[in-house]
């Protein structure tokens, strides 16, 4: 078995910029992004009502993201759809570009999940202030007894902790299982493994997202939308 193989299973450096150590998720990151932005601009800068590949799969996944959102919320889902679609589109291409000879998934890394996780977190808030209103959102952590404010505070950290990790894990176990099997067995067994790998990939994809939506919408816990922006109204 090559310990090389192995080691490249795990986030390692690529170079150093200003004394600074890249690893390769990082730059896979930033592939991925500049990949992700070009296909949506060309998507989407000449919309048609016969649209073509690019955007009929954009609308596809975004319709996806869409139908998620109205089962967990009566709010529109225009407020959440700019962040929990384009957070689903880049999972998706993070989780799957291991597919790719020598090109390992960014979220194997535990930074690249934490700063995903992260986001959420903020997002939980943002959205609880801007829909709920401070006072009402606020009230959350106190009721039914203010003694309750510190295990849900803790509870909101703890809750960032697992989304990363659950991420984090999930992907980097089925990284390191395709190099033992590609270190014993050659491309025989591995090419299944890494369809597996794929579909995996995918569910933890759509695990995320969900789990994002449900944590923005207990932030929104009491509130009920005007009319006019419930979702699902015509």
């Amino acid at each position: 078995m090559s310990a090389v193989d192995i080691e490249h299973a795990f986030p390692h450096v690529l170079f150093h910029l200003f004394g600074v150590p890249v690893r390769d998720t990082v730059m896979v990151t930033w592939i991925i992004m500049l990949v992700v932005s070009t296909v949506a601009w060309l998507g989407t800068r000449k919309l048609r009502d016969r649209p073509g590949p690019i955007q009929n799969g954009l609308e596809a996944a975004l319709e996806l993201v869409d139908g998620i959102i109205r089962e967990l919320t009566r709010f529109s889902p225009e407020y959440f759809l700019p962040l929990i679609g384009t957070q689903a589109i880049f999972l998706v291409a993070c989780n799957s570009v291991s597919v790719l000879p020598g090109v390992g998934a960014p979220t194997r890394d535990v930074n690249t999940t934490a700063a995903l996780a992260m986001v959420v977190f903020f997002s939980v808030h943002f959205y609880g202030l801007r829909l709920a209103g401070p006072k009402r959102y606020l009230r959350n952590y106190i009721e039914p007894f203010w003694l309750l404010l510190p295990f849900n505070v803790i509870g909101d950290i703890t809750r960032t902790v697992a989304l990363a990790i659950r991420l984090f894990g999930n992907i980097l176990s089925g990284e390191i299982i395709a190099a033992i099997l590609l270190a014993l067995a050659g491309f025989l067994i591995p090419v299944p493994m890494q369809i597996f790998g794929l579909l995996i990939g995918l569910i933890q994809a759509y695990v995320f997202t969900l789990l994002s939506m449900v944590f923005i919408v207990a932030g929104l816990s009491g509130c009920e939308p005007p009319e006019s922006v419930a979702g699902g109204t015509a």
